[in-house]
């Protein structure tokens, strides 16, 4: 009796190869069976990638996935960034009622929560089920995998963790803001740039009142450089042009791992440690749903952390099972620090909804422009 043979009398999932590739025969989960063989007849993917995957990275995230599966796809990624430009883009298609460009998107709650609204994000049937045999580590924690409002609709495949970095060469540690609102001190008038987007200054709402927190962000407007992403901002601090620029840690994990010497250092807020969680979910009405679901699952494994974290340096502190997300877990406690994310409370979940109403928008158009223009 050959093991194929035993598989199916006793229902197991086993791996056995077929030419070079190892293909998982589902004989307990029929479902994730129907979901192979459904991407195998799509033989198609259209997905976004983090940009700083590269080529390379998504490459390798592209045939890791399709050797999971046993699968021949035609993965189109795209590596372009501009998430918001895309939901954007993605709500205009859901509301004229045209195919969708991607089947697959990733971004942020905030930004997800307006094409959720509008009913361009289809629900994964089955997903916790699905969840448990593509990825039990990722199920074990799946209330933080696909939390809250976005239960089923969205997938964690990675976290940003937001601090300030600084050029010790300029600055003490004891020299840099404390907290996120002292950046409207007089004293760093000059010293920082502040990015393009409203991450962190969308979520001072979680610690401050929304009119006082409207004010304080026009005072590190006032204060600011200029306008710089994370990676330009961590560029003109390396030169010695910056003092100490908001970013992400794996802008700083970045530049550890290419010289351990280069004068970065890094600190969390005191007031709030914001965690900016990234999400896969798949778009209503997507040509090929199938692939679309199994990649949204998959993302969420080790082993596709594994190849994040190799290329991107982002963590997974859901998960917390990579070496890069273990090394930001060490900083979280020598730190002593809880990072938060619009999950962790009913009131933080409360403030996410709010987001999405008529003066939620305007809102963030105001943090918007105070964050730019300092008015």
């Amino acid at each position: 009796m050959n093991l194929r043979t035993l598989a199916i009398l006793f229902g197991l999932m086993v791996v056995m190869p077929v030419g070079s590739r190892l293909v998982l025969a589902q004989q307990a989960n029929p479902a994730l069976k129907a979901l192979i063989e459904g991407a195998r007849k799509e033989g198609q993917l259209d997905l976004m990638i983090t940009s700083s995957q590269g080529e390379k990275g998504a490459a390798e995230l592209s045939e890791a996935f399709k050797k999971r599966f046993g699968l021949e796809l035609k993965m189109n990624y795209d590596l372009s960034g501009l998430e918001s430009q895309k939901i954007n883009q993605a709500v205009a298609e859901t509301k004229a009622g045209v195919p969708p460009v991607f089947d697959l998107m990733q971004s942020e709650p905030p930004e997800t929560l307006p094409l959720l609204t509008a009913g361009g994000i289809e629900l994964i049937e089955n997903w916790e089920a699905l969840l448990a045999e593509i990825s039990p580590e990722a199920y074990k924690v799946k209330e933080k995998i696909s939390p809250s409002i976005l239960k089923g609709y969205g997938f964690l495949w990675g976290t940003r963790l937001t601090v300030m970095v600084y050029n010790p060469k300029l600055i003490s540690e004891g020299e840099v803001p404390k907290m996120w609102k002292e950046m409207g001190n007089p004293k760093y008038r000059g010293a920082f740039s502040v990015p393009p987007w409203i991450g962190v200054a969308r979520m001072g709402i979680w610690k401050y009142d929304k009119d006082e927190w409207l004010e304080i962000v026009k005072s590190f407007g006032r204060n600011k450089r200029e306008v710089l992403t994370f990676t330009a901002g961590v560029q003109r601090m390396l030169l010695g042009e910056l003092k100490f620029v908001e970013a992400n840690t794996y802008e700083y994990n970045s530049q550890k791992a290419s010289d351990a010497n280069a004068p970065i250092e890094m600190r969390f807020a005191e007031d709030f440690s914001p965690l900016r969680q990234t999400f896969y979910f798949m778009r209503k009405g997507t040509r090929h749903p199938n692939a679309a679901r199994l990649f949204a699952l998959w993302a969420t494994s080790p082993e596709a952390n594994r190849i994040y974290e190799k290329y991107s340096l982002i963590e997974n502190l859901a998960l917390g099972t990579g070496p890069v997300t273990l090394k930001t877990v060490e900083k979280i406690k020598r730190q002593k620090v809880e990072p938060m994310s619009w999950f962790d409370s009913p009131q933080n979940l409360e403030k996410f909804r709010w987001l999405a109403t008529d003066e939620g928008q305007k809102y963030q158009q105001a943090i918007a422009k105070a964050q730019r223009e300092g008015n």
